[in-house]
């Protein structure tokens, strides 16, 4: 491939000249400089994208170009976004990496096999789980810590002192936002050793919002998973969380922890659902595979509500941020959020951590990318490629930290 112009930074800064034949060092170059996109000489972007297919097995691309198909099966194939989701799917499951698709039917504790009479002698009932928020306060009573933390950020007049002491008083909160801290999240050049400190850097609002959601997940680790398998849940929407911090990045929207948290929390609601409902969510999940529909879709039928309102529900119990609730309760529809750049970003995210295959909360199938968010974000298509290498550069240490680590100290 030959550069057809000059390849500049951000910055307008030369990095490769023009007429340049690429090789893979020059490719690192634009990589490490954040370039997404390059004019190639006399190269069609079908060329492009066959010439990275041209080094796999001819079966292998042929089983996974049709199980991705499969999966996208709900999505406008033909937006640019998508196509190149596509794409970059086939590649990842063509070289087996880093998916969890083999294991989706595996991380449901009822399997489709042992449960599949009695799930369908269960028939939908209209059954508000939004009631439940109500009803039941054991799986929605966050622990004292929470609300000390809560009470303490709302007060105008505290200070970075009086939310470093409120962190100090949880060993365990204290020792995991240091290894965030710590992580590839955050990729400082040196240690991050106090609270003090990481306020300092990262910022007082940015380490409150990144604080709720590692409180929050230490809650629903407990739950007993009768139908999901939690590590698969939770690998899940930490991949969600990360995608839609990384992409927030790259739209330069400040405070990107709220946006890592709204993904760490944006399947919440379907775990009241599994918990209060494990008979109907089962139902649910069957209606939806055996229809090759979409689960969230299926809720509606099962519940006459979805799992994004019912979670948004639970962030306004726990006085959470507003733009909490609304990136929750609208991942699936952010045209209808009171702040779209936000909720198009959440559903951008939970997009692209379904189309990697890394964990699931449920749903099997993509769900669609509404035109109008992907519009919203500014992003061209070429930036999809980066942030993945980045999500997949991220997980593996953050997901240490917030649950692989704590089920092994569990044991």
């Amino acid at each position: 491939m030959v550069l057809a112009d000059d390849l500049t930074d951000r910055m307008g800064r030369l990095l490769i000249a023009k007429g340049t034949v690429l090789t893979e060092k020059h490719l690192k170059i634009c990589k490490m400089w954040g370039v997404v996109e390059a004019q190639i000489e006399g190269a069609s972007s079908d060329e492009i994208d066959n010439f990275s297919l041209n080094d796999l097995d001819p079966q292998e691309l042929a089983r996974a170009t049709e199980s991705v198909h499969e999966r996208f099966r709900h999505t406008d194939m033909e937006h640019p976004a998508i196509r190149e989701l596509i794409r970059l799917c086939i590649l990842r499951t063509a070289k087996g990496k880093n998916t969890d698709q083999d294991h989706v039917r595996q991380s449901f504790r009822l399997t489709v096999e042992e449960k599949d009479t009695e799930a369908h002698e269960t028939k939908p009932v209209k059954v508000n789980p939004l009631e439940f928020i109500g009803e039941n306060t054991k799986l929605l009573t966050l622990p004292d810590i929470y609300n000390r933390f809560v009470e303490t950020i709302s007060r105008p007049s505290s200070s970075n002192y009086d939310i470093e002491n409120v962190i100090k008083t949880d060993i365990s909160l204290s020792a995991r936002l240091l290894k965030v801290a710590n992580s590839a999240f955050y990729g400082f050049p040196s240690k991050v050793d106090t609270i003090s400190r990481a306020i300092n850097i990262i910022g007082t609002r940015q380490l409150s919002t990144l604080a709720m959601g590692i409180i929050v997940i230490s809650v629903f680790k407990k739950i007993p998973a009768r139908i999901i398998n939690m590590e698969m849940f939770w690998k899940h929407s930490i991949l969600c969380g990360i995608c839609a911090r990384i992409l927030a990045g790259y739209g330069n929207i400040q405070n990107t922890e709220r946006l890592f948290t709204a993904g760490l929390l944006h399947d919440i609601g379907r775990l009241v659902c599994y918990n209060y409902l494990p008979q109907e969510s089962l139902y649910a999940i069957l209606e939806a595979k055996n229809g090759s529909k979409l689960l969230y879709l299926t809720e509606w039928e099962v519940f006459e509500v979805n799992h994004a309102m019912v979670g948004g529900s639970l962030i306004n119990r726990w006085q959470m941020p507003l733009s909490l609730e609304e990136m929750v309760c609208h991942h699936h529809d952010p045209q209808k959020s009171k702040n779209q750049i936000e909720s198009s970003l959440l559903h951008v995210a939970d997009i692209m951590a379904n189309a990697m295959g890394i964990g699931t909360s449920g749903e099997r199938l993509i769900p669609p990318l509404h035109g109008e968010a992907w519009t919203q974000l500014g992003l061209t298509p070429n930036v999809l490629s980066l942030i993945m290498e980045q999500a997949d550069y991220q997980l593996e240490d953050v997901f240490k930290v917030l649950y692989a680590e704590d089920k092994f100290q569990r044991k």
